[in-house]
C-alpha cells in the first residue's frame, strides 16, 4: 500500500513539473514560432 501511494505522489509531482515546463517555455503558438522578419501573418 505504501508503494502505491508513493507511486501516485511521484506521478503527480512529475505531471506538475511537466506542466510547468511545457506551459511556460516550450509551447508557443504557430504564429509566434514561425514568424520571422520577412513574414507577416
Amino acid at each position: 500500500m505504501k508503494s502505491v501511494l508513493l507511486g501516485c505522489v511521484a506521478a503527480i509531482v512529475i505531471a506538475l513539473g511537466a506542466y510547468a515546463v511545457l506551459d511556460g517555455t516550450v509551447q508557443r503558438s504557430a504564429e509566434q514560432r514561425f514568424t520571422t522578419e520577412g513574414v507577416r501573418l
